[in-house]
């Protein structure tokens, strides 16, 4: 009877110490709504091997100070299919007595993705306690030499450590962010680690900046001290990070910064390199003090995508997974987890992400601003889409002027798109990864012109795409009852 009831502990005890996986009761409500047409489809999923597109990253940060379990989130990230991770290189983990070197949780990170055909990019950031230097988000950048040269010792340690499986280096993350002025340090700091990267991997590519959002003078005046210094050469990238609550009002300070950055060197391209957004109200960190939901954070992360695309830049959305803060579980997170670092459940951001990534594949180009015409008063973007060849196959468009809401519908808009003439084309929700028909024989094409009439918009990208474009399984579908089905002219 004792032998029994040990036994029934020990299986309860080990029971309770593994992940609860729950279904998400978003993504079912997100999945139950419709614009209204026929769904023929769904969109399928590849794998980062599979797709092997750079263009997209998303941040398994904060593994340098323990806040995620790399190992608990290892096999979504794959599944996601990006085909770069940004993570961050963790001095003060690394050495924590001096001159001795651990790397066995880095990696666990570089090999585990690596492994699923993942190209990893390293920020190197933050400072070491040993050293008297602060290792946390905003802290001062150290200056002394003493803390330099240990500094360029351990950077020169990771970069031969990974070389050959590491090949893109961020010096640093938000140097902007502290109140004093930071640009002479910062331009200093990026000089000696960007050198004492490329002297281990010559061919190595340097990610300058990480800046928090755009901040032209502060970009400026570092880029000054390292041209006078005759350093152009050593920065490939200029990073940045676009917190805001509507992700189409960081464009305008974007092309202005890409306009800085090629008036030193028009060789320097700008990377989107950590941007996200909670699932609820926070109090803290970025966009806080904003009622998001997993409803309005899928839409941010469909449009931030968007956004980048359309601009031409490489996009890294932050992050895979809940980060466990010492003072707050950050939401942030694709991936919800709980307070034992363990994922709970995909959010509706993960699929939209992954849906977005499988869609803007390498295939797909983005063909500029078209031309278009609608009748609401509200404001849309939309981009047009070519292939590989420059042949126009569609085009992506959302409600850009306000902050993505909770809404789960779609309005009827008459649309009219210069430059589009598409012969058999489907219509696609980014967001939850479904393809519709579009009912023949209706609608007009004149010419270059597109006209469309009760076409659904949301706040949320939209694809009219051609069906071949498109990378979708068909599934038997309902068809919807006499009277429910609404045309949409094309």
């Amino acid at each position: 009877m004792k032998k029994t009831f040990f036994l029934g502990l020990s299986g309860l005890l080990l029971a309770s110490a593994a992940p609860a996986q729950h279904w998400s009761l978003t993504w079912k409500k997100m999945q139950a709504v419709s614009p209204g047409l026929e769904q023929i489809g769904s969109l399928s999923a590849a794998s980062s091997r599979e797709l092997a597109n750079p263009r997209w990253s998303v941040g398994c940060e904060c593994l340098d100070r323990e806040y995620a379990d790399f190992s608990a989130y290892k096999p979504y990230v794959g599944e996601l299919g990006v085909g770069a991770v940004r993570i961050q290189s963790g001095w003060a983990r690394c050495e924590q007595k001096k001159g001795k070197y651990e790397f066995g949780w880095l990696d666990e990170a570089v090999d585990g993705l690596r492994e699923q055909g993942i190209r990893p990019w390293m920020c190197l950031a933050y400072g070491n306690p040993v050293y008297g230097a602060q290792k946390s988000l905003g802290s001062r950048i150290f200056t002394d030499e003493e803390t330099l040269r240990a500094w360029e010792r351990y950077v020169t340690a990771v970069a031969r450590r990974y070389k050959g499986r590491v090949s893109e280096w961020e010096v640093w993350n938000e140097p902007n962010l502290r109140g004093a002025d930071q640009s002479a340090a910062y331009a200093e700091l990026l000089i000696r680690t960007a050198e004492a990267v490329r002297k281990v991997d010559p061919e190595a590519v340097i990610i300058g900046f990480g800046l928090s959002r755009m901040p032209l003078g502060f970009t400026g005046r570092v880029l000054d001290i390292v041209r006078e210094r005759g350093k152009l050469d050593l920065i490939d990238y200029v990073s940045f990070h676009p917190y805001y609550e509507n992700p189409d009002d960081a464009t305008p300070g974007i092309e202005a910064l890409a306009e800085l950055v090629a008036s030193y060197d028009p060789r320097i391209r700008l990377f989107s390199g950590e941007s996200g957004c909670p699932a609820v109200l926070e109090w803290a960190h970025a966009l806080r003090y904003h009622e998001w939901s997993e409803y309005s954070q899928a839409k941010w992360v469909a449009r931030r995508l968007a956004n980048d695309f359309a601009l031409g830049i490489r996009s890294s959305i932050f992050a895979i997974a809940d980060n466990q803060y010492p003072n707050m579980l950050q939401s942030f997170g694709l991936l919800r987890t709980n307070l034992l670092k363990q994922v709970v459940y995909k959010r509706p951001s993960y699929h939209a992400m992954q849906y977005m990534v499988n869609l803007l594949h390498c295939g797909v180009k983005p063909a500029g601003r078209l031309a278009f015409t609608a009748n609401t008063a509200r404001e849309i973007a939309l981009v047009g889409l070519s292939d590989a060849d420059g042949k126009p196959i569609g085009a992506m468009y959302w409600y850009s002027d306000r902050i993505p809401g909770d809404e789960l519908a779609w309005d009827r808009v008459e649309m009219s798109v210069e430059g589009l003439s598409l012969e058999d084309p489907v219509l696609v929700d980014a967001v939850t990864g479904r393809v519709y028909d579009l009912p023949l024989p209706h609608g007009s094409r004149d010419g270059g012109r597109m006209k469309l009439t009760g076409c659904p918009v949301w706040d949320a990208p939209m694809l009219l795409i051609e069906r071949s474009a498109v990378p979708f399984r068909g599934e038997a579908v309902e068809r919807k009852a006499a009277g429910t089905r609404q045309d949409m002219l094309y």
